[in-house]
């Protein structure tokens, strides 16, 4: 398209491949029309659903967030922070924020992300200790994570237990397999928090909520970002 002369910016065809622009300022126009200004940035904090995908990609028999009532209709595209395994529930954040969903997820900022563990069986203090200063699984050495027994859980037949687990880093699975590890099963899993960011009681599993200004500038605060500006201390 720019090569055939199909393309101005502000008024000027532009042939030249690699030309940059701001868009904030600058106005491009595709054969004489000119280009939608982009959407507004969002923030959403869904309560994910079991069984549902965090993805795009579709398997089969297998729904997707985007399935969802509530996100069916929106008009753009919208990226989730990290993700959440088919099984496990809870707090997801969503977002066209590029720059923000990148530095949540990414390792080096060490955004907490707490859970609510069921687990088959309550683990040995010894089990406990090694969750809490690392063990090694088949990617490598895991972070150390805060854990806290909260309490027994009937399941009829037998008694699970109940943990709240805290991890500051996005492995794939990594709560399960840390279980796993133990020969413990996690039953069911919701992530609680992000961050500063709580799971409200109100917010309905597939429903979401846009995020206030201050819970917005809370998540950019713990990734190095003030009001959408990089910051130089």
């Amino acid at each position: 398209m720019l090569t055939e002369g199909r393309i101005s910016i502000n008024g000027r065809i532009v042939k030249e491949l690699g030309t940059r622009i701001d868009p904030d300022q600058d106005q491009v126009s595709v054969d004489g029309r000119l280009v939608s200004e982009r959407p507004p940035l969002v923030y959403w904090m869904l309560n994910k659903p079991d069984l549902c995908l965090t993805s795009r990609a579709r398997e089969e028999g297998k729904s997707t967030i985007f399935d969802l009532p509530s996100l069916r209709q929106v008009k753009f595209l919208l990226y989730p922070v990290g993700r959440l395994d088919y099984r496990t529930e809870g707090l997801l954040l969503l977002s066209n924020d590029g720059e923000l969903v990148h530095r949540l997820t990414h390792p080096s900022f060490k955004v907490p992300r707490t859970y609510q563990v069921i687990a088959h069986r309550r683990l040995t203090e010894e089990d406990e200790a090694k969750l809490r200063k690392g063990i090694t699984l088949d990617d490598g050495q895991t972070q150390g994570v805060d854990l806290h027994f909260v309490q027994t859980v009937d399941m009829g037949q037998s008694r699970g237990a109940c943990y709240m687990m805290t991890v500051r880093e996005g492995r794939n699975r990594l709560v399960r397999r840390l279980f796993e590890h133990l020969d413990n099963k996690v039953i069911r899993l919701m992530r609680y928090s992000y961050g500063d960011l709580h799971l409200p009681e109100s917010l309905k599993p597939g429903e979401y909520r846009q995020l206030t200004s201050q819970e917005i500038l809370s998540l950019k605060q713990a990734v190095g970002l003030k009001d959408g500006i990089l910051r130089s201390e």
